[in-house]
């Protein structure tokens, strides 16, 4: 009898084996999910929120990219009158986010440059589990 490495195996066995194997990896991954999440800024940082927003907007590329940052953008205090930045009454961040816990979204939030700059007070930051109901492009 040739050693098990040396025998053929025929496509459907190979087929069937490889759906299990896949099956396995695809249950071991831990599921992701949802968040919505608002991050106030603190007090008086408009200067600090302006100064680093260019390597905010850099460092989140790669979160865009992988489809983990569906959407984000400025809360504001009020209509602004145009689109321009100083136009802007800033008072913290939205975004939804796909991870697998609220603690995952945290760890890539402190990361972010307006936390470690002190743009956002991180600890009023609010994580919340988020089932999208509708989504218009």
């Amino acid at each position: 009898m040739a050693p098990l490495l040396a025998r053929r195996a025929s496509p459907l066995a190979l087929s069937r084996f490889l759906s299990r194997a896949a099956m396995s990896s695809a249950a071991a991954a831990p599921r992701k999910y949802e968040f919505l999440v608002v991050v106030p800024d603190k007090p008086d940082v408009r200067a600090k929120r302006m100064e680093v927003r260019p390597q905010h907007f850099a460092n989140m590329k790669p979160f865009l990219e992988s489809g983990d940052w569906k959407m984000g953008g400025a809360l504001l205090n009020s209509v602004p009158k145009d689109d321009e930045a100083d136009s802007l009454d800033f008072m913290g961040s939205t975004l939804v986010c796909i991870s697998t816990s609220k603690e995952e979204v945290l760890e890539q939030l402190k990361k972010d440059i307006y936390a470690t700059s002190g743009v956002w007070d991180m600890d009023k930051v609010q994580i919340y589990p988020f089932k999208c109901a509708f989504r218009n492009p």
